[in-house]
């Protein structure tokens, strides 16, 4: 007795629903809503305004391509059984830890090379709060790539959980007998 592979607690138009509204929610979330808050406390500046719509111009087809890139493949596997608020929350947890420590992989190789690069010389921030030296990050830049890290992390487990209050928890999967 073997299990039939093809046997999902959620229908594939139920996943890709999943996965738009991952990346619908999430650029809402990241981008979207902290952009909109600025817009209503400046009366809506003209370059705000337009810096918003560049945003919504590039950034949600870019949410939508690393949706389908990187959060997919989780979907698919997260939701062959069932989804609980739990599970939800486990894997949006996890799925952005996981894109979380890409970027800071990324962005460290990327100072670490520039650190090495005779004719590139830069400081970004002022102060107390330079953040970076020469590509390599201050204890304050640290800081604040742990702290935007964890915010990422708290608003894809929402987002997450938010999904799985509109998609639903799936049925229950009876496994198939199957004669060799």
């Amino acid at each position: 007795m073997t299990a039939n592979a093809d046997i999902s607690a959620y229908s594939q138009r139920e996943i890709r629903r999943a996965v738009n509204l991952s990346a619908i929610l999430g650029w809402f979330c990241v981008i979207g809503a902290p952009m909109l808050f600025d817009l209503f406390q400046s009366r809506w500046d003209a370059t705000l305004w337009s810096l918003f719509q560049l945003l919504t111009l590039f950034g949600v087809p870019s949410a939508f391509l690393i949706a389908w890139i990187f959060v997919a493949p989780a979907l698919r596997t997260m939701m062959r059984k069932p989804v609980t608020f739990f599970r939800a929350a486990y894997w949006g947890g996890a799925i952005s830890t996981g894109l979380v420590l890409l970027s800071i992989a990324i962005g460290r190789l990327r100072g670490w090379h520039q650190s090495h690069n005779d004719k590139f010389d830069s400081q970004i921030g002022g102060g107390d709060f330079v953040r970076s030296v020469d590509g390599i990050l201050t204890p304050f830049g640290w800081q604040v790539l742990a702290q935007n890290s964890l915010l990422f992390i708290v608003i894809c487990i929402f987002v997450a959980v938010v999904i799985h209050a509109i998609i639903g928890h799936g049925k229950p999967v009876q496994l198939a007998e199957v004669k060799q």
